[in-house]
């Protein structure tokens, strides 16, 4: 029987195992993100803004704008590496549970981020070193977060970026608006299927709302505003 809420062990296999512990992830990278991005000016739940910026300040020899660029990129690829090497370990010892280690070590890299918030002047956009702590605690979590669920679902789902998400989301609203493909075709293969868009939905609604949730407790108790998804991991 899969252990905890989170069912973060060998056998989260199933479809709604999957779907469950996604979409409660989802909300979490949402929500980080809005933080960072209203206390560092940062977005660090996905990178693909951030190489497109990383070439731009090259050309215009911007070093130091694209020296942490860079370091956005390497955190989150560290994390999404720190990830495998933690569910590996699990993995090659034979424990039960093998992803509740890198769901420990976002909580971790998430309550630095908290403790950065907290610390941090609210009225003020972060900068120096504490700009550097910040981002760089935030994005390896997002990249930890993603590289988890990945393996989990054997890269089924992501929880930390949308693009994949609504692209997938058009592709099967699409197959259910054409019905069921004829019987001399494909059909095994390009199957409509209801419950895999309802997944990608809940995706799309559970980042959102994390988002919405994230910029009001921002508003409204900017230094603990990242309690509550550590609070949430932590359970």
């Amino acid at each position: 029987t899969p252990a905890g809420p989170f069912m973060l062990t060998s056998q989260a296999r199933s479809f709604a195992q999957q779907s469950r512990l996604a979409i409660t992830l989802a909300w979490v990278a949402g929500y980080t993100n809005i933080v960072s991005v209203l206390s560092c000016g940062v977005v660090v739940s996905h990178v693909t803004g951030a190489a497109s910026s990383l070439g731009l300040h090259a050309v215009k020899s911007e070093w130091p704008a694209a020296l942490f660029i860079f370091y956005v990129l390497a955190t989150f690829f560290a994390g999404a590496g720190l990830s495998t090497l933690l569910t590996e370990t699990g993995r090659r010892r034979g424990w039960e549970s093998i992803y509740v280690l890198p769901m420990a070590f976002e909580t971790l890299l998430l309550s630095v981020f908290a403790i950065g918030v907290e610390l941090h002047d609210p009225e003020a956009t972060a900068a120096g070193p504490a700009l550097w702590v910040l981002t760089g605690a935030a994005s390896a979590a997002m990249g930890l977060q993603n590289a988890t669920i990945t393996s989990i679902s054997k890269g089924v789902v992501r929880t930390t970026h949308l693009t994949g998400v609504l692209t997938d989301f058009g592709s099967e609203c699409a197959r259910l608006l054409m019905g069921p493909a004829p019987h001399h075709t494909r059909a095994d293969v390009d199957r409509p299927s209801p419950a895999r868009v309802l997944l990608l939905a809940s995706l799309l609604g559970s980042f959102m709302l994390g988002a919405v949730a994230g910029a009001l407790a921002f508003g409204a108790f900017p230094r603990w505003s990242m309690m509550p998804p550590v609070a949430f991991l932590l359970w």
